[in-house]
């Protein structure tokens, strides 16, 4: 298994397109010369060992290239999202410590790097230094405190190399990239099989399938906000001559937009369960439309899954509890986090707060997360689980489903709903309570105009409280 670093710039005599932006492509010789500069212009910087190199730069080639260059010369990397708010940021900064800032802003000082004074170094800088070096990722946690996932390349290089092979990504793909982040599932991937990776904005469903007609795409890769667009405009059978695949992750793809994607496009619409925790856990490689709208697939080769309850006991198929993975690709630490390495990383195990089953067939289902559970009185609700039961109502758009505080039971759950068509709130509750127990119903509906999402397309939701 080559390194990632290795397995891109092996491309490097190759003209070919390696990532096309919206003003300027850039071919797979341009990418490994500038990783060459940069990690020349980084070795004459940089002299502390264990400095960390951070990334605010808003083109993706060149945070491609920084990245790359700064594990070549064995370097922990953070490439920071560009929606941080300044007190998040301090706070990552000081997570990440000691650091180096490099970005298309700053300014040459003992802690930042202007990017254009990197670019003096001649070609050909390249480090050897790759077994050394760490990707750093940020994770919100069940308390709000962001977290520093601390994650070896050498174990994302073999994760990144599977989910290749997995995905069936060559040479002829041109995959899609919805920002400029660093995505350990589409543009990594996509480079280390040699693709072509195209930046798409997000604006209307007509504008996204109108990009994927113009760039020739062939694999649809976003997360589920991605796809909360695409369903808005049904494409023409011309938007959709070059594409193969669809690919989710990042968050649960709600069923309904996932059935109303495949009956718009005819496109299998394939699931990839991750975290920054677990790497690439499952991949969904089912035949049947039902199969590939309801569940995250099966686990990936070389990853185990074990569904496990409160006690710690290992539950049967079909019993929801923790999903907890193995494998030799996850992340092994927070840094600087003692207390909350403890608690998710367990010997070999990564303990997650997503909870699931696994099916009779071996497909791994998502019914919520621990840390949004509402509890009802003796009772752990999965908002998700009602929700699903709100939006399945032909007459329901979209549901958020909450606990709100009360002051005999700790929680009880209450529903916002967006609503498409005409139905009462007696008659949604009638309905909800055909479906689940009786727990499970909605307190109280609430009729809305819209329901919030962060930038996943996923509800924001509060931190619901444990209580003991």
């Amino acid at each position: 298994m080559a390194d990632i670093v290795e397995a891109v710039r092996s491309h490097g005599n190759d003209r070919r397109p390696a990532i096309i932006s919206d003003d300027r492509t850039t071919t797979y010789q341009e990418l490994v010369e500038l990783i060459g500069r940069l990690a020349g212009g980084l070795g004459k910087r940089l002299t502390a060992d264990d400095v960390c190199l951070v990334i605010s730069h808003p083109r993706l080639e060149e945070s491609v290239a920084l990245t790359l260059a700064g594990w070549s010369l064995g370097l922990r990397v953070a490439v920071l999202p560009p929606y941080l708010k300044d007190r998040e940021l301090s706070h990552v900064l000081e997570q990440c410590a000691p650091v180096v800032t490099v970005s298309d802003t700053s300014a040459d000082s003992p802690d930042s790097i202007a990017f254009a004074s990197l670019l003096d170094a001649a070609p050909g800088g390249f480090g050897s230094n790759t077994a050394d070096a760490w990707l750093e990722t940020f994770t919100s946690g069940t308390t709000g405190r962001s977290k520093c996932v601390d994650r070896r390349v050498s174990r994302l290089s073999a994760d990144i190399e599977q989910l290749a092979l997995a995905t069936g990504f060559t040479a002829a793909d041109t995959v899609t990239a919805m920002t400029t982040a660093l995505s350990t599932t589409s543009v990594l991937p996509a480079l280390v099989a040699g693709a072509t990776v195209a930046t798409i904005g997000l604006q209307s469903g007509r504008q996204f399938w109108q990009a994927i007609q113009e760039r020739q795409i062939t694999v649809v890769s976003g997360t589920p906000y991605a796809y909360e667009f695409a369903v808005r405009k049904t494409p023409e059978p011309a938007q959709l001559r070059h594409v193969r695949m669809a690919l989710t992750t990042s968050a649960r793809l709600r069923p309904g937009t996932a059935r109303q994607f495949m009956d718009q496009t005819g496109i299998a619409i394939r699931n990839i369960m991750c975290s920054s925790e677990s790497g690439h856990v499952a991949y969904n490689d089912a035949d049947d439309p039902e199969i590939l709208a309801t569940s995250v697939g099966r686990p990936l080769p070389g990853v185990e899954v074990e569904i496990r309850a409160a006690d710690g006991s290992v539950l049967p198929a079909g019993e929801s509890g923790r999903i907890c993975v193995r494998s030799p690709f996850t992340a092994t630490r927070y840094r600087n986090r003692p207390d909350a390495t403890a608690e998710t990383f367990q010997g070999d195990w990564v303990i997650s707060t997503d909870v699931g089953y696994l099916d009779d067939k071996g497909f791994l289902r998502l019914t919520g997360r621990d840390d949004h559970k509402i509890h009802f009185g003796a009772a752990k609700l999965d908002p998700q689980e009602i929700e699903d039961v709100l939006i399945s109502h032909p007459a329901v758009g979209d549901a958020l489903v909450e606990g709100e505080t009360h002051g005999r039971l700790g929680q009880v759950p209450v529903a916002r709903v967006v609503l498409t068509g005409q139905v009462s709130a007696p008659e949604l509750l009638a309905y909800c309570r055909e479906q689940v127990s009786p727990t499970k119903v909605p307190q109280r509906i609430e009729f809305v105009d819209s329901i919030a999402k962060d930038f996943k397309g996923q509800p924001v939701r509060p931190k619901n409280v444990r209580f003991a």
